[in-house]
């Protein structure tokens, strides 16, 4: 199980949580997903297959295109 951490700074509200946690669960091999919108986090426990690439595109996806990956 890996778990990486990344900055979205544009999440303000629920509707931002709704829309990441969507498109970030539905990608095969992610198991957990925890956003954060005190500190602007996306929390992401995933296997092995799951790429840093893949999690980015299924946030811009969810609409949101400023992020960066904290660990």
């Amino acid at each position: 199980m890996v778990t990486r951490k990344f900055h979205v700074p544009e999440v303000s509200c629920q509707h931002c949580v709704n829309a990441i946690t969507q498109e970030v669960s539905a990608l095969a091999g992610v198991q957990r997903v925890q956003v954060t919108i005190d500190d602007q986090s996306v929390v992401i426990e995933h296997s092995d297959e799951v790429s840093a690439e893949a999690i980015v595109a299924a946030i811009n996806e969810a609409g949101y295109d400023e992020v960066k990956q904290l660990a």
